[in-house]
């Protein structure tokens, strides 16, 4: 029951994500289309960057959920370096960007290109805010307090549909540059009202929290070598849809666009898999602190189970309501096709993929971090482009083989990582019961 407590409202906050990304292109697609391969080119990097910062500052949330003492100094300079860098790290991107549009606009002369710059540059600069709101909310989400996301997310989401609303009912004539710099002015206003919301409620929980307080460099070394590998770990895969992108365009339009479709719809069940995983993490980090093994077995067992019951609905739907998922997203039939095809292959996928997600995240919540990151790299982006090239070459040369491919990748990711999680429990339960052996003797 725990973790559903918990991932209930987790699931809902990643879905609330979700929905940002649906008001942003809706609304570009259908008001300003001219710029919206622009506009998406500019989404695409900064969800790219946003995911390594879920991932760096992940490890952060793995430290509070396993502590027993919020009040231990190691938890308050964990969370000051946490800010810290959020902002730091923000600054160094939009200032990386900044300089980068300035160079590149020089030796342009087309101004679509030009906007496209603009665009990037903008958007960029809601960055330093993503990452302040995902240090924010991990803390809270860490000590089982998830209904704070929730409600930040959806009232965000109401506030964006709202700002839409009112563009589209005064007529205004707004452009791509209007707009994005409404979603960042709208990002960077919320994340101040969740910090002074964190202000508020931190010292109910660590009783003498300070920001201003002296950090030597050593902890700032050890908490970026601990966090590097989530970082890459989530970096990782997303960069693995981006490639598998390029290849699909490589395909023709029409496979990129039923590829573009179909992930995002796995996207979408993607978020049942981060909300149950993080929250099995999160209740199993607490018990692995403690030394309870057999507790932390059937957390992870009830995680599974949770979403053996929620995913079965979308499974069912991939399988037989794949014709009215398709055009949702797109009336030209060769694409809804190619769309209802993925969409049949992707069944186990979605079911290898949650699997390994909970694993992953209960291998962390053990302190496993490195292992399962190179497993993912290894059999997700290495393996997982062979397969993709190997059977466009020599099986079917269309964008169905990418999500066998897929399938395929994630079944030897999800086997590996069990395996994994198997063998380090065994291990752990023989050393407490080899401690408790001299005990029982005397």
């Amino acid at each position: 029951m725990e973790v559903t407590r918990l991932a209930i409202p987790l699931i809902l906050s990643r879905l609330g994500e979700m929905t940002v990304s649906l008001f942003y292109f809706s609304f570009i697609g259908h008001f300003i289309i001219s710029s919206l391969s622009h506009a998406s080119f500019a989404w695409a990097l900064t969800s790219f960057l946003t995911v390594v910062g879920i991932g760096f500052f992940s490890t952060s949330l793995m430290k509070v959920a396993g502590s027993t003492d919020l009040n231990a100094e190691s938890v308050e300079l964990d969370l000051v370096i946490s800010f810290r860098l959020a902002f730091l790290y923000g600054a160094i991107i939009v200032s990386a960007i900044f300089v980068y549009s300035i160079s590149e606009s020089r030796s342009l002369t087309d101004n679509g290109n030009l906007e496209g710059l603009k665009l990037l540059l903008i958007l960029s600069l809601s960055i330093p805010a993503l990452y302040l709101q995902i240090t924010i909310f991990n803390f809270f989400n860490a000590i089982k307090i998830a209904k704070y996301e929730l409600i930040y997310t959806w009232l965000f989401n109401a506030t964006l549909a709202s700002a839409c609303a009112i563009l589209i009912a005064t007529n205004t004539n707004t452009n791509a540059i209007h707009f994005i710099s409404t979603y960042v002015g709208l990002r960077c206003f919320f994340v101040v009202l969740a910090f002074c919301f964190f202000d508020r409620k931190i010292h109910k929980h660590i009783l003498k929290f300070r920001h201003s307080q002296s950090i030597p460099t050593k902890a700032y070394v050890n908490y970026f070598i601990s966090s590097l590998p989530m970082a890459l770990c989530f970096g990782g895969e997303s960069l693995l849809f981006l490639m598998l992108s390029f290849i699909s365009k490589s395909l023709g339009d029409a496979s990129l666009s039923a590829y573009q479709a179909s992930l995002h719809f796995l996207s979408v069940v993607y978020m049942i898999s981060i909300g149950v995983g993080n929250a099995t993490g999160i209740v199993a980090a607490r018990h692995f602190k403690l030394k309870k093994f057999y507790s932390l077995s059937t957390t992870y067992i009830q995680g599974i189970k949770l979403g053996a019951f929620i995913l079965t609905p979308f499974l069912l739907a991939c399988f037989f309501f794949n014709e009215y998922i398709s055009i949702i997203y797109t009336s030209d039939v060769p694409t809804r096709k190619l769309i209802e095809g993925n969409l049949l292959i992707s069944i186990p996928f979605l079911v290898f993929e949650y699997i390994y997600v909970v694993t992953r995240m209960t291998l962390r919540s053990m302190g496993d971090f490195w292992i399962p990151t190179l497993f993912t790299i290894s059999l997700l982006n290495i393996l997982g482009m062979i397969l993709s090239v190997g059977l466009l070459s020599f099986y079917n040369y269309s964008v169905h083989s990418i999500f066998v491919a897929l399938v395929l990748c994630s079944f030897f990711l999800m086997s590996f990582l069990l395996w994994r999680l198997g063998s380090l429990l065994r291990q752990l339960n023989h050393q407490l019961v080899e401690r408790q052996l001299p005990y029982d003797r005397a």
